[in-house]
């Protein structure tokens, strides 16, 4: 553009058929969803914003004018040419959503230019390969394609751009498009419809018009209709002499030119271009893609997705309640970011179905997939054309719907909606999504509604066929499940906070809150670089860790107010460095299942008034009240200052001369010996109860100062167990972790995973002889079966980030409340001077250099570590969940190089420093 400003001696008004983006036209733009899209969100804010955007990208490039919006209604489901340009099949729906987009182009100095005049919709014909004819009467015309028109021309449309039609009932002239009467575009236009703006012809080059006329004839033609400004002239010095020509012989109107001229000079002023001002180059990439341009892509992506069919509510879906779940990537060769983006928040196995599957391919497919408890399918790789059936094909539909007979089937079809009709024989698949596009964004927040972390909230713009009709889509509104985020976008909204503290003064006698956008977006780029630089550094400590020894691999999760924003895994499952780890690793969480098990079934049985921790123990054990334990008070065992020993060593009570009794272990179950410690060793069931005495005959310190030790957990599971009659592990299970949608959290993981998705641990050769692989850890707890208060459990770290974040919301989590605020206030508590420990809950030492975490972390924050080399926290005042997870103890529990080079807690600085940098 600045190239052409400086070739021309008089400023030229450029524009551009921009319709969803520069991405329409420029590489390394962003391209919008559609305008089909776009009404499906039902956002009248949304859509204006979009337009605001748009008018701000265009001016960046020097442009003065988008041919936008298409305001044709789209009321014929084989248009070949607008369908999913057009806002949809209603007539008020395309005229108000169609003044939003006019009103944020204009409002940010950009020309709209309403298209295609006098309404393209009804047509099945593309006017770029011939003439389509329009046979509607005067009063149809008038009441429908001439309405958008009509209701823009009202609010302050700035320009038109007209369409190659043949309409009899406005111009009898045979094989004469629209463009080129006088009757449709001076006195209908023009004088009946009163339009003062300018009027663009479409392009001159299309066969709707050079089928019919010569070029040069066809130029002569459209300015004496009435248009402005005549678009690709196929011989721009031929029309020029032509036009020059009619002019001389009077059949151009010399006034009628000056009008013209008047009108194009009035929109250049509008335009600023009365001022010459080159358009700097510096910057341009990063600016047409800033943060708050990507935001609104995906904004608009999100709240399209349009539920058309939910057969027994199956969405969004529970990953709890489908143990085995498939992902079907239809179309593609390989899993994106629709399969990935299940995979955050589930276990899966992914399958690849070609469009059209041989017979034996489709028979393995259908056998496979029926297996699985639910099938996500997703059909992709899909067209924008109809004569290619927008790219969905009837085997895959045949597949998903014999699929559907056996088991629980979701397809979401990320293509033109008009495609549903060509799905219409699927009345065994429960579940179908309409995304309209597909991209990688439409794809990641499709996955996300569909889990239910995201909202349901688009309704179709159209019908399609007889089962989805214009309008349907089931609402669904996601109440607070975590969510995936990419750096830049959780960037802009925590920039968005430093630049309204920026701002929090007068600036020449303003109020606070009237900063600029441009302030905001300053403010963005001067830190732009804060957290790609500390992610990286976060990644070099994790890396550290495995060059230097300190664990095998691990794997790091934080998130921000909800959003998880650093998400990785490095190294790999052991030092035999064969299998990486992934988002699906599972680790043995160690003293975590204090805070994550046994403190939340406390919690909860304070809620229901079945645990008073101002009790002591012998309010709910049958303990002998002579026995010193049995005035434990509840509140001091949980802080940790109740005198207990740190830890007994049971197993050694059981070791004959360094081997295991055999009156006490078996090499296979039976009646008496049903509790797995390990591969291949059972232990008497009995053996719980000795446990039980042999930490009540352990005598108690007299010092009740703070002390950790894991004993006071053995007492809350029995608390647990005898309030509500259930084991510990059910409890939990049926309470937190099935409603909150956890899949991999809870004990006796080879219950339900193989051993590969497991971190092993230690390489034990004094106790259980073997590599423990799936089994817990903690001898203790092991020999209670694998369920114990104190350790036993195993998560990967977005089900343990549920845990924290439902804690850092007080409680609540998705919509629902798990856990009082007051109870949680009560465990957050230090209740003991000097001792920083809450109820269960680890806390920020009060000393600066000891305990589990940086200095950083706020007085408010809570969380726990794990001998086996994890932790979690939360902090209420900067909103972040930090979780590692590592097998440090593989395959020795000695060493100890993560706490001697303070690995966790290096991480969490630079966590602090990204993401809640000191005022």
């Amino acid at each position: 553009t600045n190239k052409y400003q400086n070739a021309s001696d008089i400023p030229l008004l450029i524009a551009m058929d921009a319709e969803w983006g520069l991405g329409m036209r420029l590489d390394s733009t962003i391209s919008y969803p559609r305008q089909m899209t776009l009404a499906a969100t039902n956002n009248d804010s949304l859509i204006y914003a979009f337009g605001k955007e748009m008018a701000r990208q265009l001016k960046r490039v020097g442009a003065h004018v988008s041919f936008s919006p298409v305001v044709d209604i789209n009321n014929n489901p084989k248009n070949p040419v607008i369908s999913n340009r057009s806002f949809g099949e209603n007539k008020d729906i395309v005229a108000r959503y169609s003044e939003m987009y006019m009103k944020g182009l204009q409002d940010g100095g950009i020309l709209a230019c309403a298209k295609h005049f006098p309404g393209h919709g009804d047509t099945e014909i593309d006017s770029h390969k011939d003439l389509p004819v329009i046979h509607h009467n005067v009063e149809r015309l008038d009441s429908l394609e001439l309405y958008p028109y009509k209701y823009l021309i009202n609010r302050g449309l700035g320009s038109v751009m007209t369409a190659h039609l043949f309409v009899p009932a406005l111009d009898t002239t045979a094989n004469t498009a629209t463009t080129l009467s006088r009757n449709v575009i001076n006195d209908l236009l023009r004088e009946k419809m009163n339009f003062k703006g300018l009027v663009f012809t479409d392009a001159l080059n299309m066969h709707g018009v050079t089928k019919y006329y010569d070029p040069g004839e066809a130029e002569l033609m459209a300015l004496a209709a009435g248009n402005d400004m005549l678009l690709f002239s196929q011989n721009v010095p031929l029309a020029i002499e032509k036009i020059k020509e009619a002019i001389d012989s009077g059949w151009i109107n010399l006034r009628e030119l000056d009008e013209h001229v008047l009108r194009i000079l009035r929109t250049k002023e509008w335009a600023g271009l009365h001022q010459r001002v080159a358009v700097p180059s510096q910057g341009l990439y990063a600016d047409l893609n800033n943060l708050n341009a990507k935001n609104l892509q995906r904004e608009l992506a999100e709240g399209a997705v349009t539920v058309v069919k939910n057969n027994n509510n199956l969405l969004p879906i529970n990953p709890a309640l489908y143990p085995h779940i498939a992902v079907v990537s239809v179309g593609v060769d390989q899993k994106g970011a629709f399969a990935n983006g299940i995979e955050h928040y589930t276990g899966m196995d992914h399958f690849i179905m070609e469009k059209n599957p041989d017979y034996k391919r489709s028979m393995w497919l259908n056998d496979t997939l029926s297996k699985y408890d639910l099938v996500i399918a997703g059909m992709l790789n899909t067209s924008n054309r109809m004569v290619k059936n927008f790219g969905v094909t009837n085997e895959c539909a045949r597949i998903l719907n014999s699929v559907g007979e056996k088991t629980n089937v979701v397809l979401t079809v990320f293509a033109n909606p008009y495609s549903l009709e060509l799905l219409r024989d699927l009345d065994q698949v429960e579940s179908i999504v309409v995304s309209y596009q597909d991209d990688d964004i439409t794809q990641a927040v499709t996955s996300e509604a569909i889990i239910g972390a995201a909202s349901f909230a688009g309704t179709l713009p159209v019908s399609s066929g007889p089962h989805y009709r214009f309008g349907s889509g089931e609402v669904n509104k996601a109440e607070g499940k975590m969510r995936w985020m990419s750096p830049t976008q959780l960037m802009l909204d925590v920039q968005r906070d430093v630049a309204l503290n920026e701002a929090d003064t007068t600036k020449n006698g303003s109020p606070a809150g009237d900063y600029e956008e441009d302030m905001m977006m300053d403010v963005v780029k001067s830190q732009s670089n804060l957290m790609e630089n500390g992610f990286k550094r976060i990644d070099d400590i994790a890396q550290s860790g495995i060059t230097l020894g300190a664990y095998p691999g691990c794997r790091i999760l934080v998130a921000k107010n909800g959003n998880v924003v650093y998400d990785k895994a490095f190294g790999t499952l052991d030092w035999k460095a064969k299998q990486k780890v992934d988002v699906q690793t599972i680790y043995d969480l160690a003293s975590i299942t204090k805070v994550a098990g046994s403190t939340l079934a406390a919690m909860k049985l304070v809620d229901d008034g079945m645990l008073d921790v101002n009790k002591t123990l012998g309010d709910y054990l049958p303990i002998p009240s002579t026995n010193e334990y049995s005035n434990i008070c509840i509140k001091n065992m949980l802080s940790h200052c109740a005198g207990l020993t740190p830890w007994i060593p049971f197993y050694q009570h059981t070791l004959i001369d360094g081997q295991r009794s055999s009156t006490i272990y078996t090499s296979k179950p039976d009646a008496l010996h049903s509790a797995e410690v390990a591969q291949g060793i059972y232990i008497l069931n009995t053996y719980r109860d000795s446990i039980f005495q042999s930490i009540l005959q352990t005598p108690l310190s007299q010092d009740k100062s703070y002390k950790y030790s894991d004993l006071g957990y053995y007492f809350i599971q029995r608390i647990v167990e005898k309030q509500t009659g259930v084991t510990l592990d059910a409890y939990l299970q049926q309470n937190f972790y099935e409603p909150l949608g956890l899949t991999t959290m809870g004990y006796l993981p080879l219950r339900k995973f193989e051993k590969d998705r497991i971190a092993p641990t230690e390489l034990d050769n004094v106790f259980r002889n073997q590599q423990i692989h799936g089994f817990v850890h903690d001898q203790g707890a092991a020999m209670m079966g694998g369920v114990a208060g104190h350790a036993g459990l195993f998560s990967n770290a977005q089900d343990l980030a549920v845990i924290m974040q439902m804690l850092l919301d007080k409680g609540n989590y998705n919509g629902k409340r798990y856990i009082s605020e007051a109870t949680l206030d009560l465990f957050n508590t230090r209740h003991f001077g000097q001792n920083r420990r809450g109820l269960g809950f680890d806390k920020p030492s009060l000393s600066p250099g000891h305990g589990s975490t940086c200095k950083e972390a706020d007085a408010s924050s809570f969380g726990h570590t794990g001998f086996t080399g994890t932790m979690c926290w939360a902090d209420p005042k900067s909103g972040l969940v930090y979780v590692f997870l590592s097998n440090r103890v593989n395959t020795d529990a000695e060493n100890k190089k993560l706490q001697e080079l303070n690995i966790r807690t290096e991480i969490q600085k630079e966590i602090y420093k990204v993401l809640a940098p000191a005022k």
